[in-house]
């Protein structure tokens, strides 16, 4: 695991601390009195906790004691990824089948830029579940898109960051790395974001 506060994987080339800064310190006296500010009534915050795939399984019970340290209540309900996969997809409110957060990851070759990153898709019923509807974010992926200078389109994914602190369409909590192990025999593996398979000799 790596702290990267930073909504672009760290060590990328879109990667910034801009508009990040003060913020992702777990300051819980601090989220306590921003509750109490926003007249937080107590209502459970219902925290969809995935069972079944190592990855994930220890992140829901540590996302509950710290959202609790900082002043929330939590009702985590656990139940294997394809029953939150089909409960993610519901627009219904927590009461009725629905939910306020779960946890997930993704790969960073995935995530690189505003663009690709799925979940910075602020286009309402057409965004990644959740529903973020923010006409800032969206212009300004549609300028990245459509920008061909790397300084440019890098002061684009800073912009669209800063614009992520202000209305966050989620919520990055750092980089981990699964280590890969290969057999003696095994050579020619390459080093890159995802396995691949080319260039592999077997002694």
């Amino acid at each position: 695991y790596k702290v990267c506060k930073a909504f672009f994987p760290c060590g990328s080339p879109m990667s910034t601390p801009k508009g990040l800064e003060g913020l992702l310190e777990s300051n819980f006296e601090k989220s306590r009195a921003l509750l109490k500010d926003a007249s937080y009534d107590g209502t459970p915050i219902v925290l969809m906790h995935s069972t079944d795939l190592a990855v994930l399984t220890n992140l829901g019970p540590v996302a509950k004691s710290l959202l609790e340290k900082g002043g929330f209540k939590v009702d985590m309900v656990s139940m294997d990824w394809q029953t939150l996969v089909a409960r993610r997809a519901k627009k219904e409110p927590p009461a009725a089948g629905g939910w306020h957060a779960f946890l997930t990851s993704w790969v960073a070759a995935d995530i690189l830029n505003p663009v690709m990153m799925g979940f910075m898709n602020a286009s309402c019923d057409k965004a990644m579940f959740g529903w973020p509807c923010d006409k800032e974010i969206e212009s300004l992926r549609d300028q990245f898109a459509r920008e061909t200078n790397p300084a440019r389109q890098k002061a684009i994914a800073e912009a669209v960051q800063v614009r992520e602190t202000q209305y966050p369409t989620h919520i990055p909590l750092g980089q981990w790395y699964l280590p890969s192990p290969t057999r003696k025999s095994v050579d020619g593996i390459i080093q890159a974001p995802v396995p691949v398979f080319w260039n592999v000799t077997k002694k």
